[in-house]
């Protein structure tokens, strides 16, 4: 009878623990949703004034560009470098100084020392050691107007195909990222030594430094971002074009590409008029035919590089945007925060896409 008595105390009792042990399981979820969602807006607050101070340095790129003699370029010059912020004040913040939590970085690179992707022949193409035979047809294919594929090309039936299915252009590339969607062009080709071996897209930079300890461009892979452009006229400019774009280049002599390699980092020597080609010692009649037809001395589309951490995280945020220079002027072309080097999910690149933002305004 007493052990009787005691069993509804015992019911209620382990009723009770139970009501206690989900109250704590119920307290314990909220506190850690609480927590995910605090992080979750530090996050937001980060990449908000990443962005800010991204931009800051965008103008200050820009305003070397306009400061900058437009009538010659080549890479003595100090847009060529990788540059600090200069100290500034962004999102209430000092961002430059010694004691700010943020590390900044940009550099510019001229778009006219590579070629103009739209305009390049089959044999320009095919002249880049990164390129096969098919993987040109593809190209090719990609921006013609026309649905007939070229030998080992492709068009509709072949991206039709895959999953997702989506169309071949058959247009001219507005975004060089566009040859990520190319048959034949693998993330390895396109982005070259910039690819690290978990498929991200970065430079080597010590945690606590801002000095970038990127591979020498003469002596190791590159990619086809680094010698394609899809800005320009289609002229070449010899003062700031690398070896492996000159090495491309159809019946160009080996002595005119040393020599012209040899002239892009001394203000003394750079080449500034048609005269200094034809009075070149070092270049053979077909060189200079072909210099005349191919070479221009200065460049008015440049792609900036953007890099934002803060101090001591080993990782950094990448923009990438194209300025246009007309004098003193800078027009910003396009501004792209840049995560993942593989475009993913696409159904078709548009110049809306996430990925492959391309938005034009005044700076």
């Amino acid at each position: 009878m007493i052990g009787k008595a005691k069993s509804p105390k015992a019911a209620v009792l382990i009723v009770v623990v139970y009501i206690v042990a989900a109250l704590s399981m119920l307290a314990f979820a909220l506190t850690f949703r609480s927590r995910i969602a605090i992080r979750q807006a530090q996050l937001l607050i980060e990449n908000l004034q990443q962005e800010e101070i991204a931009r800051a340095a965008c103008v200050q790129a820009c305003g070397v560009l306009a400061a900058d003699d437009e009538r010659v370029d080549c890479l003595d010059e100090p847009w060529s470098v990788w540059h600090e912020l200069v100290p500034a004040e962004v999102t209430d913040q000092s961002i430059g100084t010694e004691d700010s939590p943020w590390q900044v970085c940009w550099k510019l690179v001229d778009e006219s020392a590579k070629i103009n992707l739209n305009l390049a022949s089959a044999d320009l193409l095919s002249g880049l050691e990164c390129l096969d035979e098919a993987a040109v047809a593809s190209i090719l294919d990609w921006i013609d107007k026309d649905d007939v594929p070229n030998p080992d090309g492709a068009e509709d039936d072949y991206y039709s195909s895959l999953e997702p299915p989506y169309s071949c252009k058959d247009g001219p590339i507005d975004n060089i990222e566009e040859l990520l969607l190319i048959k034949g062009i693998t993330p390895q080709i396109y982005y070259g030594a910039n690819l690290d071996e978990a498929g991200n897209h970065s430079a080597e930079i010590d945690t606590e430094s801002t000095e970038f300890a990127e591979a020498d461009p003469q002596n190791s892979p590159v990619g086809l971002r680094d010698l394609l452009t899809v800005y320009g006229d289609g002229r070449i400019n010899i003062n700031t074009v690398s070896e492996r774009v000159l090495h491309a280049i159809p019946l160009l002599s080996d002595a005119a590409v040393a020599e012209i390699i040899s002239r892009q980092r001394s203000a003394s020597r750079k080449f500034g008029s048609m005269d200094d080609i034809q009075n070149n010692g070092s270049f053979t009649l077909t060189d200079k035919l072909l210099l005349m037809q191919i070479a221009k001395f200065n460049s008015n589309h440049f792609q900036l590089y953007v890099k934002v951490r803060k101090r001591g995280n080993p990782f950094w945020c990448e923009y990438v945007a194209t300025i246009e220079r007309q004098g003193e002027n800078t027009q910003l072309l396009s501004w792209q925060r840049k995560s993942r080097p593989v475009i993913k999910d696409i159904t078709h690149f548009t110049s809306s896409s996430e990925e492959g933002s391309y938005s034009k305004g005044l700076m």
